[in-house]
């Protein structure tokens, strides 16, 4: 990724505490964890890796697949405490090497991992939020947007996600779980949990161009986290466009509102004529041959090529400004 340098440039003008790489460096592809170490060790802010599924060892054993990441990377469990949260990244790959290529890794927090996640809440006190970091996510519904046989989808969601969120049942603040590896955004709510699949730097794949889209037509970027004084703010910036939160899409049925990082959960409105009009939830909405989105909303006729758009997120109110068709 060519364009990766200046990434990090966005970045570090917002002078963050701690990045947290997602996953997927792609340490299979020959070359990939040299360019992302010299990169990180260049910035001047601390940064944690989360291991992908494409950072395993790809000729490891059950037992043994983690050799290159760590001697790289650092432990694939981590722990940070910041002054507004504590920062978990937890390991959600297990090796299956009967499997060929990007079939060889499951989605499980293995014995180990969830003992370490035993050791690590044990001396924690739950008086602040907990952000919790994976690369496969714990709650998706992407296998079944996308179709998926049982086998596929314990690639794609970790099938021991029950037992990381009955660990977590203890902890009193606000706790928000924060999922890679689908490129895409969706938002899920269980109980008290919030859960976050979120886009990718590198768009649909990991070649992806400065202009890629992600799987959902989000547009490539990074999730900005703000913790302080028990409240968590979310924000996805685009990269290079970082105020740019949606577009007006149109097929044989009329308009959409692609809100790249909205909360289907939540109640989205349009200015219409100078009077807010809330819009129906939305439907999972296919945006190619392969890929369903669950953050489109059907627009009124009368919209136009530019709406003003208000939601919430978390809670409190989120103005999106005014959203123009896409060009």
């Amino acid at each position: 990724m060519d364009v990766f340098p200046t990434d990090l440039q966005e970045i570090d003008a917002l002078s963050p505490d701690l990045l947290v790489v997602g996953g997927d460096i792609c340490l299979w592809e020959e070359g990939a964890g040299d360019h992302l170490q010299a990169q990180l060790e260049q910035a001047p802010f601390e940064s944690i890796c989360l291991m992908g599924n494409h950072d395993t060892d790809k000729e490891g054993t059950a037992t043994l697949f983690d050799e290159e990441f760590p001697h790289r990377f650092g432990a694939r469990n981590h722990h940070r405490a910041l002054p507004g949260a504590h920062v978990i990244g937890l390991n959600t790959c297990v090796m299956q090497p009967q499997k060929q290529g990007w079939r060889n890794v499951r989605a499980e927090v293995g014995a180990a991992d969830l003992d370490w996640l035993d050791s690590t809440l044990a001396d924690l006190t739950p008086d602040r939020p907990l952000l919790v970091f994976v690369h496969i996510a714990l709650a998706t519904t992407y296998p079944e947007r996308r179709g998926a046989d049982q086998a596929t989808t314990d690639v794609w969601r970790v099938i021991n996600a029950d037992a990381v969120l009955e660990r977590l049942k203890r902890w009193t603040a606000p706790i928000i779980i924060f999922q890679g590896h689908l490129h895409e955004n969706e938002h899920l709510h269980l109980d008290d949990l919030h859960l976050i699949s979120v886009g990718s730097v590198c768009g649909s794949w990991w070649k992806g161009s400065e202009t890629s889209r992600c799987t959902d037509h989000s547009p490539r970027g990074w999730l900005v986290v703000e913790a302080a004084d028990g409240h968590v703010q979310l924000d996805y910036r685009a990269a290079r466009t970082p105020g740019w939160h949606g577009e007006i899409v149109s097929d044989a049925e009329g308009d959409l509102l692609n809100l790249f990082f909205a909360d289907s959960a939540e109640t989205v409105e349009v200015r219409i004529d100078g009077e807010w009009i809330a819009l129906p939830p939305p439907t999972p909405y296919p945006v190619d041959d392969m890929f369903v989105s669950v953050h489109h909303w059907r627009l009124p006729a009368e919209v136009g090529d530019r709406v003003d758009v208000r939601t919430q997120m978390r809670g409190r109110p989120w103005v999106l400004g005014t959203i123009t068709r896409r060009s």
